[in-house]
């Protein structure tokens, strides 16, 4: 079975602060993130940051890549998330609260080595926000 298409965001990123862009909040100081891919299309996902104060956060969480929504109970603003393989760059992932989006995010490969996160959400006062993480893939 030939790797799935998502298994070319499969690796360890490091994030790159000055090259962020957000319209929410400020960019970490530092951060990293883990992706791990298996031939059928199972995501994992793990991050972990260092805020502007120097607080540590940390996140995880996963799915199949096949577009559909799975319950999700990680988080109080989100019951359902879901992952699509766009393309072989493209890596999409929605969740919902209710049934109401609550956050869309992209990640685009720009080359084998840059990583691209776009997250577009909603807040609870109607307005919308994009936050664009930028990654460097860490060597082997």
């Amino acid at each position: 079975m030939p790797p799935h298409a998502a298994a070319a965001f499969a690796g360890t990123w490091h994030l790159l602060p000055e090259q962020c862009d957000y319209q929410l909040g400020h960019p970490p100081r530092s951060g990293h993130y883990r992706l791990a891919c298996t031939e059928d299309g199972m995501l994992s996902i793990s991050s972990e940051w260092f805020g502007k104060n120097g607080k540590r956060h940390r996140a995880a969480f996963g799915g199949r890549a096949d577009g559909a929504p799975y319950p999700f109970h990680d988080t109080p603003h989100a019951d359902a998330l879901s992952f699509e393989s766009v393309s072989p760059t493209l890596l999409h992932s929605t969740t919902w609260h209710d049934g109401r989006e609550v956050q869309w995010s992209e990640r685009e490969l720009v080359d084998g080595d840059t990583l691209v996160i776009r997250m577009r959400g909603h807040l609870s006062d109607g307005r919308s926000y994009t936050n664009v993480g930028v990654f460097r893939r860490q060597a082997d």
